[in-house]
């Protein structure tokens, strides 16, 4: 009797340790929305930030990039020694200004415009990979309260089990079997609990730190998000992948700027010229006479002929426009596939979870309520009782995983079509 005492208190602090556990909080924090989620994320996520002032950087790099180089002048004092034959020269101001061959400063303006567009590419494909990370975050969290939920309904549920054994063996119709096995379920669920436990703070870390904000912030609880519809077939999702997805779109520009640097190459053929202005004042002679100042506006020409110089630039350039077309290749295919992929697994996880939700719990359910009833009457073995509430576990925290991997997938379809995440949420919210 003693150790039956024992057991019995074990399993009565057992089941008072998960409502101490879920809700040692008083004052828990508000349930989220993922949309503020997501705005303060792209407001406040450091590397979002950094993203945009290097884009924003590269923008100012377009005007700078085909301005003229700065002049170069010089203005001496020669004093009465300097004899020319207008006279002795005082003072010589010069002052030159280099003019590279204007179809040069236009591709270097074209480069530089497409090298800005790499970048606002890059921080635009930032900002969905931050949305996408955080909704599938947010999505995971749900699939954690969920569960946590189910197993507080299990937890109900083996409370009433172990009630009925007791109540069994003191009146010598159980054994004492039964009365453990029911003790060790209830332990099995409260170590499932715990992993959850540790699952959710893991997550709750990784949505501060994309928030920015203190990695002790308390994070509410997640609402069940509507299940998404898709509208378009595989084919429509390619296409659109192809016109809107981001990384294409920064493989692209890529393209273009080696394009115009292997024509900046090819233009140095071309020669560069150099205008100046050169005035000398002239003093009096020796005979008291004036001078004639002097002025003039010399040109120069630069002459391209090192071949060793410019063969090889225009070689360079070539080969790395072939390898950011090749860049280029490879992104579109990756795209292909992360399209076909995302695009099954939303199909097949959105089939099992309403097979699960239609099916397969509603059955599990009225098996477990039948073998419950059976084991009260004395008409069922207590395994058959325990089988039935762990076919119904798994049937209810499978629904909940595959309903929150369709939202998941849908989210990855979203990011590898390049379609606008936001939208598609807030479409999906509605």
């Amino acid at each position: 009797m003693k150790q039956i005492f024992v057991s019995v208190l074990i399993v009565f602090i057992g089941f008072l340790t998960p409502a101490s556990f879920l809700h040692a909080d008083e004052n828990p924090p508000p349930a989220l929305n993922l949309h503020n989620l997501i705005s303060q994320a792209i407001e406040k996520n450091p590397e979002v930030l950094a993203a945009k002032a290097e884009w924003l950087a590269s923008k100012k790099r377009i005007m700078a990039s085909w301005a003229l180089p700065d002049p170069t002048g010089e203005y001496d004092i020669m004093g009465p020694m300097v004899e020319t034959m207008t006279g002795p020269q005082k003072n010589h101001f010069a002052i030159e200004q280099e003019v590279p061959f204007p179809a040069k400063l236009w591709e270097k303006r074209k480069a530089a415009k497409a090298e800005a567009d790499a970048a606002n590419a890059r921080f635009l494909a930032l900002e969905r990979d931050i949305t996408a990370k955080l909704s599938k975050l947010y999505y995971e969290l749900y699939f954690i309260d969920a569960s946590v939920d189910t197993l507080a309904e299990i937890k109900d549920l083996l409370k009433k089990f172990e009630g009925v054994t007791q109540a069994r063996y003191s009146n010598i119709s159980g054994s004492q079997r039964d009365v453990a096995k029911a003790q060790a379920e209830f332990s099995m669920n409260l170590e499932k609990l715990y992993m959850l436990q540790q699952q959710r703070e893991s997550i709750a870390a990784q949505i501060n730190a994309l928030l920015d904000q203190d990695p002790m912030t308390q994070i509410g609880k997640a609402t069940l998000p509507a299940k998404p519809e898709l509208k378009n077939d595989l084919v429509e999702l390619v296409n659109l992948a192809v016109k809107n997805r981001q990384a294409i779109k920064e493989a692209e520009a890529m393209v273009s700027k080696t394009h115009y640097a292997k024509r900046l190459a090819q233009l140095a053929y071309l020669p560069d010229i150099n205008v100046g202005f050169e005035y000398t004042q002239v003093g009096k002679d020796a005979a008291g006479n004036d001078g004639e100042n002097t002025w003039m506006f010399p040109l120069k020409v630069n002459l391209p002929i090192w071949q060793n110089r410019i063969i090889p630039e225009i070689q360079e350039a070539q080969k790395l426009e072939e390898a950011q077309k090749a860049k280029l290749l490879a992104v579109k295919n990756q795209t292909f596939f992360e399209v076909k992929d995302a695009y099954y697994r939303f199909e097949s996880a959105s089939k099992i979870a309403d097979l699960y939700e239609v099916a397969i719990v509603p059955q599990s359910k009225l098996a477990l309520t039948a073998d419950q009833a059976g084991y009260e009457a004395a008409k069922t073995d207590f395994l058959n009782l325990l089988d039935s509430e762990r076919v119904y576990l798994n049937a209810k925290l499978s629904q909940i995983r595959f309903y929150t991997e369709a939202l998941k997938a849908y989210i990855d379809l979203c990011w590898a079509t390049g379609l606008d995440l936001e939208k598609s949420l807030k479409e999906q919210a509605t």
